[in-house]
């Protein structure tokens, strides 16, 4: 067969581009998901026939089949149907993103100013990747970060009214209101050629009371828990570094000094250089956080909000949604 030429592929390209529309993905997506088009027309307060118009009209503009009917049975994907269900997903992802960041850019105000109070590890491994975002999305809007070293100064610093918000560790007071949490999973790393990873995972605990390990200084909260989970799998762990700042830690690993429990956030790129690896373990990843804190009595600014949709983690709260309309 010939291939189709480049001219046919330009006409193809228009012909996609003028035809295809969000509502026609939204569509296709609910059907797959529904399972059916009876339930489809349900969630979509449409009759049936008429879902079935808009697929047959989809299969048409794409000039190939997305399902395969089956009488009396569910409808299975088409190689081309599981394309465009994925192309779909991205797209309707994409879109409801832009809606949420258009919503808030039209409440931020010109030459507004968002302070933002935090510890060092955020600083350097959440806040500088939204803050180069911001810098993107609201050029407008000028972020000041504020280090403090502990959580007690961070939410001093915001009842003075010095921040308009605060990321800080848990937990947090309760005259604070938050505005969610953020999730960080931690994670047993070495670097790719570190012995431990050719051992079998029930002889990696073992073999921890004989390598070197970095972790957290005593009484911190997060080396609290990595103590908790050796007490579990009755882990001996051979201490050789405590520090208060997880760029020590992370340094020790990567030069081959030392295995180390860390977030995953602070060592992202060092993933995707090469440079360490996650060892599987009992027990892990262990999962710590930090509360998103704003002062008391004091409105959330819409600045805020978009900043912390902005931030490179996993960020759980109701509270970034687009600003209601005179809120």
């Amino acid at each position: 067969m010939t291939p189709p030429t480049s001219d046919w592929r330009h006409t193809s390209r228009q012909r996609l581009i003028a035809g295809l529309t969000l509502d026609q993905l939204f569509t296709f997506l609910t059907l797959v998901r529904a399972g059916s088009f009876r339930a489809a027309a349900v969630e979509l307060t449409l009759t049936q026939p008429a879902v079935s118009q808009r697929i047959r009209h989809l299969e048409s503009l794409l000039g190939c089949t997305l399902l395969e009917r089956r009488q009396g049975a569910r409808s299975e994907m088409t190689p081309a149907g599981r394309e465009l269900m994925s192309f779909a997903e991205d797209m309707l992802g994409r879109a409801d993103r832009f809606h949420q960041r258009l919503e808030q850019l039209k409440y931020l105000p010109e030459n507004s100013t968002l302070t933002v109070v935090s510890d060092s590890d955020h600083i350097k491994h959440l806040l500088v990747e939204a803050v180069i975002a911001m810098k993107e999305t609201a050029p407008s809007t000028r972020v000041v970060i504020k280090h403090e070293p502990s959580r007690q100064a961070c939410t001093q610093t915001l009842s003075e009214g010095h921040a308009d918000l605060g990321i800080c560790r848990y937990p947090a007071p309760s005259e604070f209101p938050s505005l969610g949490t953020i999730e960080e999973r931690m994670y047993l790393y070495a670097r790719p050629d570190d012995r431990i990873h050719a051992l079998a995972e029930s002889e990696r605990i073992d073999h921890l009371a004989r390598a070197d390990f970095a972790t957290f200084a005593d009484g911190m909260r997060s080396r609290q828990l990595v103590e908790r989970w050796a007490e579990k799998v009755d882990a001996s762990l051979h201490i050789i570094l405590e520090s208060r700042g997880l760029e020590a830690m992370r340094t020790y690993v990567t030069r081959g000094l030392a295995l180390a429990i860390l977030p995953e956030f602070c060592v992202r790129e060092d993933l995707r250089a090469g440079l360490l690896q996650v060892v599987p373990a009992p027990g892990l990843p262990l999962l710590r956080g930090a509360v998103i804190l704003t002062p008391p009595d004091r409105e959330v600014l819409p600045a805020a909000r978009l900043f912390l949709s902005l931030l490179p983690a996993k960020v759980n709260s109701s509270s970034l949604s687009p600003i209601a309309r005179g809120a």
